[in-house]
């Protein structure tokens, strides 16, 4: 009866991977029938969705939005719901019960086991030796990436003084779901995603594969090492590896052409993706409704926001479908906002914020206007601002927070950013939330709500999956 109360545990924390083509059948113990190495590359041949929606409940929670498609007034009339909790803040709300399962967390971890089953079998494999090292270094970014975005929703923030007594998540390196998987401090969950995004991995990945941006390349690989040692607060580590990503890929998407097409299209393949994750259906529309204060942050040129004639950034959306003034919706059908995944437009943003964090903020401030130009008719440069008024660290800052923000919408930038900066004692800042006659809403920056709960079918079966709030 144990031994049938673990396995269940271990398939609700790795759901049981899905045929690819048909040919990945698991058996006991993580076995498979994939013995080649074309057979084996299918694990990697996916168009990643991470859920069954995007992005809402970061966005909520860091007031970047109100969620997708949500009626406020319906959603504060049922107060035992997530969605009550986040739109409110309400610390009380019994938030694990309320999270019997997780479409994302269980997305992530089947996608960890492909990783795994590859890892596994690929070097017995018969096939193209040749192939081996690049698919095994693709799983491995692969690997790492997952579990640093698992490790950001559903543990803290990580703080090189107190990593190691905090929880993290369970670091998944093997693909037998018969073994229960032990939930390992955040100092050993980082220090594993720096192993697997190391530069020997990232050395055996391919050149900038521009033709499938669902498959790992070089600059994936540099902008994951980046992320990760910019979210630990290693800026000056952090900062090459930016520049390296930058290197191999820095298209930026260009909205001028909004003003003279009337329409903004973002197609999954848009030449700067780096990797594309989606967290719904890529056809849907993007339809999230940003808060009252994100709404306010749109600069005066903004040109989605001015010339997009097929909805754009709109209060009357806001109006329609939240039921609420003041706060904008878009309305559109060929745009994604990449939600899980990296591109190069917000690359930049890391790059910039690691030079002003490192002393270099001219250079910092003219790579995000690099992007402003972009995304902005006749925008103030911010390099003119600082050569005129030798701006400080704290107000370069203010400045690139206001920007990326707005850059990062429908993403999980803003939710991991706010999370870093509130580890920090000169950014950290109680975020307000406006809605309306509906009340004023506050999250302080050390409140439980920015740790998501591990949902109760993993914890249920696995004692060490305690929550991290």
């Amino acid at each position: 009866m144990k031994t049938i109360r673990i396995i269940m545990g271990c398939i609700a924390l790795l759901l049981l991977c899905t045929t690819c083509d048909n040919k990945l059948d698991i058996v006991p113990k993580g076995k498979t029938t994939l013995e080649n190495v074309t057979d084996l590359e299918l694990l990697l041949n996916q168009e990643w969705e991470l859920s069954t929606h995007p992005v809402s409940d970061l966005g909520i929670i860091c007031n970047e939005s109100l969620g997708q498609m949500l009626s406020i007034p319906d959603e504060l009339s049922q107060s035992n719901t997530l969605n009550h909790a986040y739109l409110t803040y309400d610390e009380q709300a019994d938030r694990a019960k309320l999270t019997n399962q997780d479409a994302r967390y269980e997305a992530i971890y089947k996608y960890i086991n492909y990783m795994n089953i590859l890892l596994e079998k690929l070097p017995d494999a018969t096939g193209d030796e040749s192939r081996k090292a690049p698919l095994m270094a693709e799983a491995r970014i692969f690997r790492a990436y997952f579990h640093w975005l698992l490790v950001n929703i559903y543990a803290q923030q990580y703080d090189a003084a107190t990593a190691a007594e905090k929880g993290g998540i369970a670091y998944v390196s093997n693909p037998d779901v018969s073994e229960q998987k032990t939930k390992l401090s955040l100092e050993e969950t980082y220090q594993c995603i720096l192993q697997d995004c190391s530069d020997d991995i990232i050395e055996q990945l391919s050149d900038n594969n521009a033709t499938n941006v669902f498959r790992a390349d070089k600059a994936f690989g540099y902008a994951v090492r980046a992320k990760v040692l910019m979210q630990m607060k290693r800026y000056d580590e952090a900062l090459p590896y930016a520049l390296k990503a930058l290197e191999q890929n820095s298209k930026l998407e260009d909205r001028s052409t909004i003003k003279e097409t009337l329409s903004w299209s973002l197609p999954y393949d848009t030449p700067g993706n780096y990797v594309y994750m989606r967290g719904s259906t890529r056809a849907a529309p993007c339809m999230e409704t940003l808060s009252i204060e994100t709404s306010q942050l749109f600069e005066a040129g903004d040109y989605v926001n001015n010339y997009d004639a097929a909805g754009g950034w709109s209060d009357m959306y806001g109006q329609m479908f939240a039921g609420l003034s003041n706060c904008k919706m878009y309305m559109g059908w060929s745009t994604s906002a990449n939600e899980y995944g990296i591109n190069a437009d917000r690359m930049f943003y890391t790059a910039a914020e690691c030079y002003i964090r490192t002393g270099e903020i001219h250079k910092g401030l003219e790579l995000v206007d690099r992007v402003r130009a972009k995304r902005v008719e006749n925008y103030e440069s911010f390099v003119a601002l600082y050569d005129q008024q030798a701006l400080s660290e704290e107000e370069a800052m203010a400045l690139l927070q206001k920007a990326k923000w707005i850059e990062c919408i429908s993403t999980y930038e803003n939710f991991f950013d706010c999370k870093r900066w509130n580890s920090e004692e000169k950014y950290k800042r109680v975020i307000t939330r406006s809605l309306g006659e509906y009340g004023t809403y506050s999250i302080a920056p050390d409140s439980p709500l920015w740790v998501l709960p591990f949902p109760a079918n993993a914890t249920r079966y696995n004692p060490s999956l305690t929550q991290n709030y």
